[in-house]
């Protein structure tokens, strides 16, 4: 009988103490390795937008009061297009999310008016980074938070997708999270 308990306990400290290893490297994946080789600069970022259940959202898709400026590892800068104007408040309030991301020169940011294609797969693309920076297209009626989505995109200049489901504002790896839920 002691042995028995001893085993479960033991089973119960071992899974613990797993999860607790396991868990945030398992999330913590902003940080995915370089993804800005030849053939992912050709391709882009895809970042897709998903329909989900309500009462099945991981995340809190809606901003905090105050936007986080979380740390890039190096200075960027974006410029909106014409085709983005309307658009324009919340592009500003994703590029927030990040440091050292300012508006001037640097990657232009356009807006279409459908999904977007050839961005290298997937279905219901809403946004695109190309190069890690040298281009993204955003399409700001497919998603309810578009700075989030822009915010996202921006974070694309650094970072891969991470491990969470759906994006959100709870923090960086929220963010880049690589499905809008709604």
């Amino acid at each position: 009988m002691i042995r028995s308990l001893f085993l479960r306990y033991g089973v119960i400290a071992a899974a613990v103490s797993a999860m607790a290893l396991l868990g945030p490297a398992t999330q913590a994946g902003v940080s995915v390795g370089d993804q800005s080789g030849p053939a992912v600069a050709a391709l882009g970022h895809p970042t897709s937008v998903i329909t989900i259940e309500p009462g099945q959202r991981d995340t809190a898709a809606e901003p905090v009061l105050g936007i986080q400026a979380w740390p890039t590892p190096s200075r960027r800068s974006y410029h909106i297009t014409s085709s983005c104007q309307p658009y324009a408040a919340a592009i500003r309030r994703g590029a927030a999310a990040w440091t050292g991301l300012t508006e001037g020169a640097g990657t232009p940011v356009s807006c279409t008016n459908s999904y977007i294609t050839g961005c290298g797969g997937g279905t219901n693309v809403v946004g695109c980074n190309w190069g890690s920076g040298q281009r993204i297209s955003l399409f700001m009626r497919g998603v309810r938070d578009g700075a989030l989505l822009a915010a996202h995109e921006f974070g694309h200049n650094w970072f891969g997708h991470s491990g969470f489901r759906c994006a959100g504002w709870g923090s960086a790896q929220e963010v880049m999270a690589p499905s809008m839920c709604g």
